[in-house]
């Protein structure tokens, strides 16, 4: 859906964490079991590959890309109004390939922009943190995803970098709290970033063309 002539432009907005919040209570006990298995799978993926000599480490975070994609897919279905289970963060089996070329090129990015004194690499996320909930949304190669999230939010750099600080602490507080309060606040953050996902480009509009009103 289209946004409407006259309607602004989808910004980046912070009160999504009150929406992600609402949603998350909404079913919090499947959020909880699915961000535990997600960081199980992740962690004991991550630790079979470290015994792999050279490959395994080359390779330690492309679990941690793969899954992510899941667990986006499982937030685009809770805020469709659907009831979400585990067995949904492993609904990506068609979408493998796109997470794993986003995730490298992604990572790359970021990596570059964070040698440069951090802050850019920060920004550099900001920018890209459409990619993984378009892929998982429909199913769009990794470079289209990278493409389309970094154009869309180009000119609101600065707010998406922000955006992705706050992402940061909220995660960060939640492993203060004995590691435990990761179960709640990364599915805060995810459906977070899934609902802002949403703002930008609405069920039925083309990947390349963020929901913006025509200028005349």
């Amino acid at each position: 859906m289209s946004t409407p002539y006259g309607s602004p432009a989808p910004q980046v907005r912070f009160d999504v964490i009150n929406q992600a919040f609402a949603l998350f209570q909404q079913q919090m006990g499947q959020w909880v079991l699915i961000t535990l298995t997600y960081l199980v799978v992740v962690f004991v993926a991550a630790l079979i590959l470290a015994f792999v000599p050279i490959i395994g480490q080359m390779v330690s975070g492309i679990p941690a890309m793969i899954m992510l994609g899941g667990i986006y897919r499982t937030a685009l279905k809770h805020f469709r109004g659907q009831q979400v289970a585990v067995a949904d963060l492993f609904d990506i089996g068609d979408i493998m390939g796109p997470l794993i070329v986003a995730g490298i090129l992604a990572n790359i990015a970021i990596g570059v922009g964070s040698l440069l004194c951090i802050l850019p690499g920060i920004v550099v996320a900001g920018l890209l943190m459409f990619a993984v909930p378009m892929i998982a949304d429909r199913g769009v190669d990794g470079v289209e995803a990278l493409r389309a999230s970094w154009n869309a939010l180009k000119s609101q750099w600065l707010m998406a970098g922000l955006f992705q600080i706050v992402m940061g602490l909220i995660t960060l507080a939640g492993a203060l709290v004995c590691g435990v309060g990761v179960l709640f606040a990364l599915p805060v953050v995810i459906l977070s970033i899934t609902i802002l996902y949403r703002d930008f480009f609405p069920e039925g509009t083309p990947s390349e063309e963020p929901a913006t009103p025509p200028t005349f």
